[in-house]
């Protein structure tokens, strides 16, 4: 691997990597499985799962331009029908028994947008109550859809200030009367906050900001944010957004009417810049319990205090009730990216457990009459760069976990990696840029003999960059069993009353594992990238699981040695199996281009290629890879000849913008974007070319 190919993969792990789901399947209407990937598919057990075969599959999803995106929704199914959301927030409704498609919603997304998303044009799923499909857009706003007609009832701007970078990649939750939706951008320097509108007609009910604003544009929207203020450093860089977004996980409870949002990262994200006086820095990293009717406050539980390493609370939370310590107890459980596993009394707040999923560094534990962690002097990389587990992946991140109460386990789908942290010595905000305030990279996939390396790996546990399955006993606080590894990002859960735990993963297998044991039962290679969480529905008597497949979002950059869409299509693909289907089909082969010698007019010399690499970092490296290797995203070292000649109409005029390939005119000159250019044009002189190395040692990694 290039240093090119390391850097990029490690910018896109800082991406934020950055889901929460629809609503799970109405035929039983219960909110355990709309929160914890739970289904009764009895018919399909372990003694037959082998038996299972294609029903039908769809593949007609919206592809504008030749980038093939991510697709991370899973389905829901209401009375025999399955609406599905994919790229660019665009909704299918299908015959949940053929997979005919009956309508497409498209909200013709401005194709500008992508360029102001950390982790690409993804959409993760669609709610559906009372005859209304919802689905929120990647550009902001948030529609009301006709289930039987895909007509559009109402559309409704969610966003406060359209000059940042906010994004929506996650699915709205109905609450009560009306419809929850966050945001995203903490990467990007936004104010985080969730809103909240009437299902009927799309006005706004409340909305609640998670982080305070800056003081001198007005003052407090609401008493929590006043309340958060303290918390913060008065000098805070209030420039740089603050963060805090709700880009993920909503869920709903209907039983005390209570919403609860998991809140991100800060922004920029280490303290010593953001909020140079210390602080916990309220609402970030934390769950926040909303009245569903007014927004206001019930209780809050941080479970990353002053938060520094992009350890989002994000992640799907989980309602149960369970016995605990012998009482009963109403629970919300998360598995956050810090590496603690959440078990809190949904009802009053109180946290009731919290114990350690994956190797944790940056805290030794949880105190429990506190509620706060013990932060470790390892954690602290203001003085220079520190080894830290988890990485900013997190120890589990957007993909679902799943909970079966016949068992009593959780399984996680859990990243086992750690990550060099090393702040930068300043932020600036810049328009539609990653203003993270961080560096970093993964130990497990450097030179082992770096010397630098070698210093802040020595006593340390043993680098790692893998992914595991773990059933997880929210009572014991214990690991009951744990998968074989696999390729590193893979999917998320789903269980079933009749026993199986099933997981997609990015080498492109289906697994079923026995939810008591662990043991493989069956796993089959569709060869595409599953991202998603598999989902169980019944129609006309007959039992079927689907999931959505194509690897992306923030990996769609470049692809790593194991994943399917390194060596296969990676075409966004919906299948859907029952018992004695068809032989699945395996998707084909990748079609390869050859590097291609770009015309002798636009080299450049030295000093412009030098230059050109530095901009190349800062601007496209989010997206497009090194010469050696490619994700979905075009190899600009395999552009026409034609290509070349329009370089500036599509860099400075946006004329692929409608593709995703924004106008970056405001941030880049004729002169940036021609020394861009000689930096992509120079000849290839090596396998890792030298033309490469000025910006794989850059400390930069945005």
């Amino acid at each position: 691997m290039s240093g090119v190919s390391k850097l990029l993969l490690a910018s896109a792990m800082l991406l934020g990597l950055a889901a929460c789901w629809g609503e799970a399947d109405r035929n039983g209407n219960a909110w355990m499985r709309e929160t914890a990937h739970y289904y009764p598919a009895s018919d399909i057990t372990p003694a037959n799962v082998d038996e299972l075969g294609t029903a039908w599959e769809f593949t007609d999803f919206v592809v504008r331009g030749s980038t093939h995106r991510g697709v991370q929704a899973t389905p829901v199914v209401v009375d025999g029908v399955m609406y599905v959301s994919g790229p660019w927030s665009v909704v299918y409704a299908l015959d949940a028994k053929t997979g005919k498609q009956i309508w497409q919603y498209d909200p013709d997304v401005d194709g500008q947008h992508a360029r102001r998303t950390c982790c690409d044009v993804v959409n993760r799923g669609v709610a559906v109550d009372d005859g209304v499909v919802y689905v929120a857009t990647l550009d902001g706003y948030l529609v009301g859809i006709d289930a039987k007609t895909g007509r559009e009832n109402w559309k409704t701007d969610t966003i406060t200030d359209r000059t940042r970078s906010y994004a929506i990649t996650g699915a709205p939750r109905v609450a009560g009367g009306n419809v929850v939706i966050g945001n995203g951008g903490a990467e990007m320097g936004v104010r985080g906050y969730a809103s909240a509108f009437d299902k009927k007609t799309g006005k706004l009910a409340w909305r609640f900001f998670i982080v305070p604003g800056d003081p001198e544009a007005g003052p407090d929207e609401h008493p929590e944010v006043t309340e958060a203020r303290a918390t913060w450093d008065a000098k805070s860089r209030w420039d740089l957004g603050g963060g805090g977004t709700a880009w993920d996980s909503i869920v709903y409870d209907p039983d005390t009417n209570t919403v609860y949002i998991g809140t991100g990262n800060g922004s920029p994200h280490p303290i010593w810049l953001r909020s140079p006086a210390g602080g916990d820095n309220l609402y970030l990293s934390s769950i926040l319990a909303l009245d569903a009717d007014s927004g206001r406050k019930k209780w809050h539980y941080q479970t990353t205090p002053s938060d520094s390493w992009d350890y989002t609370a994000t992640q799907n939370m989980i309602l149960a009730d369970i016995e605990f310590d012998g009482k009963p107890r109403k629970v919300i459980m998360q598995a956050p990216k810090n590496g603690f596993f959440y078990v809190i009394d949904r009802v009053s707040g109180e946290l009731l457990s919290a114990e350690k999923y994956t190797t944790v560094t940056w805290a030794d534990r949880v105190d429990l009459k506190t509620g706060r962690p013990v932060i470790t002097a390892q954690s602290n990389f203001s003085d220079g760069p520190k080894l830290i587990w988890p990485s900013q992946a997190g120890g589990h991140n957007w993909p679902p976990m799943a909970y079966n109460a016949e068992e009593g386990l959780v399984y996680i789908p859990v990243l086992e990696a750690p990550m060099t942290f090393e702040m930068h010595d300043k932020q600036d905000y810049r328009p539609f840029s990653i203003i993270q305030g961080v560096g970093g990279s993964f130990p497990a996939l450097a030179d082992p003999n770096d010397p630098a390396l070698v210093k802040l790996v020595q006593g340390q546990p043993e680098p790692k960059f893998e992914q595991v399955l773990k059933a997880w006993n929210p009572k014991t606080g214990k690991i009951e069993w744990t998968s074989k590894v696999m390729p590193f990002w893979s999917g998320g859960v789903m269980t079933t009353s009749s026993g199986l735990v099933v997981q997609g993963s990015s080498d492109g297998h289906l697994t079923f594992y026995d939810a008591k044991s662990g043991a493989v039962l069956h796993r089959i290679n569709i060869g595409t990238g599953i991202m998603a969480a598999p989902m169980a529905y019944e129609v006309d008597g007959t039992q079927y699981i689907a999931v959505a497949a194509g690897f992306g979002g923030a990996f769609n950059s470049f692809f790593m040695e194991g994943w399917a869409a390194k060596t296969r299509e990676n075409n966004a693909r919906l299948l859907v199996f029952k018992l004695g289907g068809e032989k699945v089909r395996l998707a084909g082969p990748r079609p390869t281009r050859p590097l291609t010698a770009a015309p002798v007019k636009f080299r450049g010399n030295a000093a412009q290629v030098e230059r050109g690499a530095t901009l190349y970092v800062q601007n496209c490296a989010r997206c497009h890879a090194g010469p050696e290797e490619s994700g979905s995203y075009p190899n600009l070292w395999k552009m026409t000849p034609e290509t070349h000649e329009a370089f500036n109409d599509i860099v400075l005029g946006g004329a692929f913008a409608y593709a995703g390939m924004a106008s970056f005119s405001d941030v880049l000159s004729p002169t940036d974007a021609r020394d861009i250019h000689a930096f992509l044009a120079k000849p290839l002189e090596s396998k890792t070319p030298d033309n490469q190395k000025p910006a794989a040692e850059r400390k930069s990694l945005h």
